[in-house]
């Protein structure tokens, strides 16, 4: 990583006590979840998620309004996940049923490194094309049978919406 030391203070030195150091570099992104604003009503839900975080259980509580459409799922998988089980996914959904409202990453696209379009993978309430009826809670959970996941594996799994209320 990167660096950078300035003096902080008037330009002549003359009130200089300490330095100020800035770091530039490589971000650790991980276990964060929001909705970005685009333009006009769509809206994206962006979802990064690791091997260790779905293990962890741990998913910022994000929330997706009454009237909302989806309309898109697209995933980045940058870390490649080493999955177990027998026909093991990556879930983003409706948090408590993911498996049935939401969308899947299969374990192929999971386990490489690539960008995917898994908009056909919506399901439920997701995939419906009708507006949701209230607000919803995102969840993240592995689908399948027994599955199971290292702490390998970072996916950016992002969900257009857009807001008809």
């Amino acid at each position: 990583m990167s660096y950078e030391a300035s003096n902080f203070g008037s330009a002549d030195g003359s009130n200089v006590t300490t330095q100020v150091t800035n770091h530039y570099g490589e971000r650790n992104l991980g276990g964060a979840t929001g909705v970005i604003k685009t333009e006009g009503a769509d809206n994206q839900l962006t979802v990064y998620a690791t091997g260790e975080l779905i293990n962890a259980g741990f998913v910022p509580p994000t929330v997706i309004p009454a009237g909302a459409v989806v309309t898109k799922a697209v995933a980045h998988v940058t870390e490649a996940f080493a999955l177990g089980g027998t026909a093991p996914t990556i879930l983003v959904g409706t948090a408590g049923s993911e498996a049935t409202n939401g969308v899947v990453l299969d374990e192929a696209s999971a386990e490489a490194e690539g960008y995917y379009d898994i908009t056909a993978a919506l399901a439920g309430t997701w995939g419906a094309e009708a507006a949701f009826a209230a607000d919803t809670t995102v969840g993240v959970a592995l689908g399948g049978t027994t599955p199971t996941v290292t702490d390998a594996g970072r996916v950016v799994i992002v969900v257009t919406y857009t807001n008809v209320a």
